[in-house]
């Protein structure tokens, strides 16, 4: 039996602002076995939360940091591993920045399980149904439409078939203020690129639905994350008056609140976030998908981890969409990892190598490590 030796919170942190489509920061999780075989995982939130949470004293039976709970367990029983963080979490979070710890935990779980057994993630989850996605591109909005056309024609020149638009100025403004983004996009877009639009939690369920009508005058692909995360009864309307595709779900790290989504008619595709879920969950979300005809995507902000455990999952999953690369320039995804996934032409390819198939670079790692006195 391998057990776990060591389980590390790593804060990164780089030069630049944080935009809307990728921050300068993250948190990787290191988790070493007595056997040498290190895993990966990253979360997608606050890093220095992320490190308390895992890093924090075990206080007693449902309050413990998660480390604490997992060293000496045995690595490859990823099941009771998930277990025993959601009994040391009970009392402290059975959500969110809790939930997200957690995930990063997981994936460098299945991380250790593949290269282990020698095999690629995708091959311990499940069949294999695809060896590679469509993608699409995560661009961002201008504050003027000068500015999204700038944005929309570099999307365009890079080859893109696809682009995702949204957040901040859409939904801050008038009815018309909207359509003219989107008529700007398929003006600068032409006709053959597919246009998804983020609708960034901006609306009520009335306007929403005005978006989605207006949308379907000018072919958008889908409608994303157009009303507040728990607002079912509101998804549940949109969806079944809207002429566009219906999608939500990045925000949620609980397979409870997914399967919620799923279950309740509110999307037509759910968006699972690797960073925030984690495998484990992520699993349990696209079994009720499945049930439920409803397709799974990634969603996917910030490093390469997240994008490598993304396409192993989806790899196994009958139903999926485009699948989500970033494409901004952000000097702390670009740099960290050695090996990572990458958008070639018009497909994304999943890893074949043992484990998540993706490794750090060392000098990025030290570089942009955030060290705690």
């Amino acid at each position: 039996m391998d057990r776990i030796r060591a389980v590390e919170a790593i804060p990164l942190a780089a030069p630049g602002e944080i935009g809307a489509y990728g921050g300068p920061y993250g948190l990787l999780v290191r988790i070493t076995t007595d056997d040498g075989i290190i895993g990966w995982g990253e979360a997608d939130s606050h890093p220095a939360m992320l490190k308390a949470a895992i890093e924090g004293a075990n206080h007693f039976d449902g309050m413990s940091g998660l480390a604490a709970v997992l060293t000496g367990r045995d690595a490859l029983d990823i099941a009771g591993a998930w277990q025993a963080m959601e009994d040391a979490t009970l009392n402290i979070g059975r959500d969110g920045i809790t939930r997200m710890a957690m995930a990063a935990i997981d994936i460098a779980l299945w991380d250790i399980a593949g290269k282990a057994a020698g095999k690629p993630v995708h091959a311990l989850l499940g069949t294999q149904q695809h060896s590679a996605f469509p993608w699409y591109g995560t661009c961002g909005l201008g504050p003027t439409l000068d500015e999204t056309a700038k944005l929309a024609a570099w999307l365009k020149a890079s080859g893109a078939k696809a682009g995702k638009f949204g957040w901040t100025p859409l939904g801050s403004g008038s009815a018309a203020d909207d359509e003219a983004i989107v008529a700007t996009l398929r003006e600068t877009l032409g006709p053959d690129i597919a246009i998804l639009i983020d609708g960034g939690l901006a609306f009520d369920t009335e306007r929403a639905i005005a978006r989605a009508r207006m949308m379907g005058c000018y072919g958008i692909h889908w409608f994303e994350e157009a009303l507040a995360p728990y607002d079912r009864d509101g998804y549940r309307r949109l969806r079944r008056v809207s002429p566009v595709t219906i999608t939500a779900g990045e925000m949620a790290s609980s397979a409870t609140e997914l399967i919620g989504l799923i279950t309740h008619g509110c999307v037509d595709v759910v968006q699972i976030d690797l960073a925030r879920t984690g495998i484990t969950q992520a699993m349990r979300i696209a079994e009720a998908a499945e049930r439920h005809g409803v397709a799974c995507v990634n969603h996917t902000y910030t490093l390469g981890w997240n994008t490598a455990a993304s396409l192993h999952v989806m790899a196994v999953i009958p139903k999926v969409d485009l699948f989500e690369v970033q494409v901004l320039p952000n000097p702390l995804r670009d740099s960290m990892m050695r090996v990572t996934p990458r958008a070639e032409s018009e497909r994304i390819h999943v890893p074949d190598a043992p484990g998540l198939g993706v490794e750090p670079d060392p000098d990025a790692l030290d570089r942009y490590t955030v060290r705690v006195a």
